[in-house]
């Protein structure tokens, strides 16, 4: 497909991507679609490249860079379903079959895919989200999940009478029954059991039945909250189902959302760990009041607009240099009230006392320098407030230790808002910005290979012969002196690891 940038997921506007958009005739919901589609690969036209190919097989459209193969295959409609499938474990949430990629790390990195495995049938898969297709509101369950990001969709489902004991989308055991996470994105055909992380409902919630005209114990709600590390394993999983009734012949809003948390680290036995430098990519630490939270950046909900829910806030991570935005809008009519509401979106619920150098069971700390709003006692709201309206994160680091094994350690951080006059009530939605960006102050030392300069120096006193050892001075020797005349001529024939080869010529 020409422009089906996404394998699993409905790129929006592309006419050909109807397997991932659930419907075999996009051409009715996007406009400009060809006659005939093509097979091909597209990368995003501001990218730099080169390509060795036939010019006639080459498209450049306003935002893309496509190449057709030179053989096209004819494009195949999926095969509808007649019929519901077989209730089976997992089924929509997670399908089956799906092919993983070898990743070559043993961490997840953000936006990486969720493995997932079946112990029942010892089949792998993915954790898929559902999602409403392109053309219509229902769901369709081709939409991965992703690591870090946070997401609750809603789509539509119908619920009839075969439907209602028959789609295994309505019953709640389909999707977590026998299903677990694996720790570590692997390619292994044979996963060890402690890559395993089992998926824990909060409940027990029985299956859908018919009951006057109603489906009785439909699935509603499904929340999925994903526990990780620092650095970037999986810890645990939960999932949480609200169950409602609805009638038959009718039309059920199902909301399901992604929820990934930082876990707490687990208290080891016998000695504490030792400090080691930060991975890249990892949660950047802080402390709040004595506890230990990751940095987050401002929240945004659906629509584009702010949110103060902790959930929706997403983790700053190191060496990863983010910009977030959101409007913000509020009746109120209080400077002071505006104020701590942006502020509790900016940054979270306070900025964070300290925030850890490394990483470990006891990390070394730092501090944290925050440059607030400089606030007019006797402003008002009809003159206009002071309010915050973008937070800059600037966070200093540096390699350190030996050239052969570095470790990455945070030196400083700054929460720096930047203000602006505003009069309240707000007449329109107020746009909040927060950056973080991470600097390097590395400083790479000189390795000792330099040719020998001009002002290096023979060091007096080497052979440890005293202070007396200057040209031409006279030595006590007994009952008489003698004058000792030392001539020094130095060679630079060789410098190794910082230590020369001298010649010395001795004029007694």
């Amino acid at each position: 497909c020409l422009c089906d940038l996404t394998p699993g997921f409905c790129d929006i506007g592309c006419c050909c991507d109807t397997t991932d958009c659930d419907d075999t005739n996009l051409a009715r919901v996007f406009t400009g679609c060809p006659k005939q589609d093509v097979r091909g690969v597209c990368i995003e036209k501001w990218l730099m490249f080169r390509a060795n190919v036939d010019s006639t097989l080459v498209t450049v459209t306003d935002t893309l860079f496509c190449v057709q193969a030179q053989a096209d295959d004819a494009l195949r409609s999926p095969p509808g379903l007649t019929q519901f499938p077989a209730l089976g474990d997992s089924y929509r949430f997670s399908p089956q079959g799906h092919l993983i990629t070898n990743h070559s790390r043993d961490f997840y990195r953000a936006d990486d895919v969720i493995q997932t495995f079946f112990s029942n049938s010892f089949v792998r898969g993915l954790l898929r989200q559902p999602s409403p297709g392109a053309a219509f509101a229902f769901c369709f369950s081709r939409n991965p999940a992703k690591f870090l990001r946070s997401t609750s969709l809603s789509c539509t489902r119908m619920v009839t009478s075969q439907s209602c004991t028959a789609d295994p989308n309505l019953r709640a055991s389909s999707y977590f029954s026998n299903m677990s996470l694996i720790k570590v994105p692997t390619g292994d055909t044979v996963i060890p059991s402690d890559y395993l992380i089992p998926v824990n409902p909060q409940s027990e919630w029985p299956a859908p039945v018919k009951q006057n005209g109603f489906c009785i114990n439909v699935v509603k709600e499904v929340e999925f909250i994903v526990g990780y590390t620092a650095r970037g394993e999986l810890m645990y999983g939960i999932i949480n189902i609200n169950l409602a009734d609805v009638a038959l012949e009718q039309l059920l809003l199902q909301k399901h959302s992604v929820q990934f948390q930082l876990a707490a680290p687990s208290p080891t036995p016998g000695e504490p760990a030792l400090p080691v430098g930060l991975r890249e990519g990892s949660a950047v630490i802080g402390r709040f009041n004595g506890e230990h939270h990751p940095l987050t950046s401002l929240g945004v909900s659906e629509g584009g607009a702010c949110s103060s829910d902790p959930r929706t806030r997403s983790p700053v991570l190191f060496t990863h240099n983010t910009i977030t935005g959101c409007t913000f809008s509020s009746p109120t009519q209080n400077c002071t009230e505006l104020r701590l509401r942006i502020y509790e979106i900016l940054q979270g619920s306070a900025a964070p006392d300290v925030i850890a150098m490394n990483s470990g069971s006891q990390p070394d700390w730092t501090r944290v320098i925050t440059e607030e709003c400089s606030i007019n006692p006797q402003e008002l709201c009809e003159s206009g407030c002071t309010l915050p309206v973008s937070l800059f994160i600037q966070v200093l680091w540096a390699r350190q230790g030996f050239m052969e094994l570095p470790q990455n350690h945070i030196l400083g951080a700054k929460f720096l808002f930047h203000c602006q006059n505003v009069q309240c009530p707000l007449s329109s939605p107020l746009a909040l910005t927060a950056k973080a960006a991470f600097i390097e102050t590395t400083v790479y030392p000189e390795p000792p290979r330099g040719l020998p300069q001009l002002h290096w120096r023979f060091p007096f006193g080497f052979f440890s012969r005293g202070a007396a050892e200057l040209d031409g001075h006279v030595v006590p020797s007994g009952s008489s002196t003698e004058r000792v005349s030392w001539s020094w001529m130095m060679f630079p024939l060789l410098l190794l690891a910082g230590l020369g080869f001298f010649t010395v010529q001795l004029d007694m």
